[in-house]
This record gives C-alpha cells, sequence and structure tokens, in this order.
C-alpha cells in the first residue's frame, strides 16, 4: 500500500506522531510545528477535541489539517472511553461521526474501532466508498489476550474488509510481549501483503513499537509533547533507532 509516496508494509515501518489537544486553536498551533518534524503520519486524537461531537466542527478540523499535511499520512481518530479514550459516546452517534468524516471531512485513514460496533463490515465499507483507508482497531489496556486470541482479531479484522489491522495490548511481564510479537509474525506468515500495527504499551512492551521492520508492523507511534498511549517513544529517539535497525537489516 502506498500512500503520498509512502510505502505501507515494505520496509521500515513509518513513524506516527498524534495530536492530542483540546481546542482548534491549540490543534491547528501543534499542527503547524509538526509539519516539518521527521514523522510520516499524523494522528488527529479526535476525542481529546473539547467540540469532538459537533460532526461539522469536526470535519472542518480535518480539512485544516489536510491543507497543512499534504505530505504527510491524516489518520483520524476518535478513542472511546470503552478502548481507553477520552470521551463515552453512543454506537449510533460514533458511526454518524465516521461516515460524516468519511464524506465531508479530509483524511487519507479512518480509525474504526470494529468489536464496539454491531455492524462493522458495513461500517467499513461505506468509509471505503468514500476513497478513505480503513484502519481497524482494538485496544486492551489491561492485559495481553492468548496468542491465539491476539492473531483471530487481527485475521478478523482483514475478513471484514479492513484495510489495516491495529492491536495494542497491554503486558503483565516480557513473554507477554513476545506472544504479542508471535501473533503479528503469525498473521503476517498467513497474509503477506496484509499491513498491521501492533503494539505492547508501557515500558515492558517499548522493544515492541522498534521491532515493526522484523515481526511485520507497520507503523509505531512517538511522541513530540504528550502521549496518547503509554510506552511511545520522542519522535527523534524513534526514527534514529528504526533507521539503525533498517540499515542493518537492509545490508
Amino acid at each position: 500500500m502506498n500512500i503520498k509516496g509512502k510505502n505501507i508494509g515494505i520496509g521500515r515501518p513509518l513513524v506516527c506522531v498524534p495530536i492530542v489537544e483540546k481546542t482548534e486553536e491549540a490543534i491547528i498551533k501543534k499542527a503547524t510545528e509538526l509539519a516539518n518534524q521527521p514523522e510520516d503520519m499524523i494522528e488527529w486524537r479526535m476525542d481529546w477535541y473539547e467540540e469532538c461531537k459537533k460532526t461539522e466542527t469536526l470535519s472542518n478540523v480535518s480539512n485544516k489539517l489536510a491543507e497543512i499535511f499534504k505530505d504527510k499520512i491524516l489518520l483520524c481518530t476518535f478513542r472511546s472511553k470503552a478502548q481507553g479514550g477520552e470521551k463515552e459516546i453512543s454506537r449510533k452517534n460514533y458511526v454518524k461521526m465516521l461516515q460524516h468524516l468519511a464524506q465531508h471531512g479530509k483524511t487519507d485513514m479512518l480509525d474504526v474501532e470494529v468489536y464496539e460496533l454491531e455492524h462493522p463490515q458495513e461500517v467499513i465499507k461505506n468509509i471505503k466508498q468514500q476513497g478513505v483507508i480503513t484502519v481497524a482497531s482494538d485496544h486492551d489496556f489491561t492485559k495481553t489476550p492468548e496468542t491465539e486470541i491476539m492473531t483471530e482479531k487481527l485475521l478478523y479484522m482483514k475478513k471484514i474488509g479492513a484495510d489495516i489491522g491495529k492491536l495494542a495490548v497491554m503486558p503483565q511481564n516480557r513473554k507477554d510481549v513476545l506472544r504479542l510479537l508471535e501473533a503479528t509474525v503469525e498473521v503476517k506468515e498467513q497474509l503477506k501483503d496484509y499491513p498491521v500495527i501492533t503494539m505492547s504499551m508501557g515500558k515492558t512492551g517499548m522493544i515492541s513499537r522498534l521491532t515493526g521492520q522484523f515481526s511485520g508492523s507497520c507503523v509505531t507511534f512517538a511522541t513530540v509533547g504528550k502521549a496518547s498511549a503509554p510506552g511511545q517513544l520522542p519522535l527523534d529517539d524513534a526514527v534514529m533507532m528504526l533507521n539503525k535497525i533498517s540499515e542493518s537489516m537492509e545490508k
């Protein structure tokens, strides 16, 4: 998959930086600061935005962000409270938000919390019809499921039509981190052309954010300022280490 000249799923994982600001002014200011930074992607975490329940406002802000990030991939995400986000939202309003953004906003990708929806396949289909790439996601901030369950979740996301599958879990020990990597490798061995994003969160799981070129995870999240999840590395450090790993692996 190639978006804006960036290959997703080949070589070094892309680096994505989240924007987690509360006001439009702060969002645009942060975006302007990030415009010339070395990240490949931007994730606008809409659930942090104080006006996030107003769909017209969301699409207007996404349009402004798309103008700023012409050469970077823009991912728009509303992370629900149930999945570790900032705000509660009903399923009905969540679907309306996604559909409105796909139709009236400007974004390259939309995050879809597939396990919070009754008919995720229909939602994904409708978004893709608008020419927007879907990132199916599932987040567990308390534990790491069994390896087979993680594998099944990622394969299910592909089955229902998602362009990219994303899974984030919380490790209790180092073996949990290894199991997340094992699940990622297993999925990539079954479906080589299916881009997946996986991470083990927190300090224990930090290493998983750097091993994507080995395991098959195609994007890692880094920070410039506030983090959107535990264990994210500073942007400059992440880019430097991923570049070094990639150079060594490609020699």
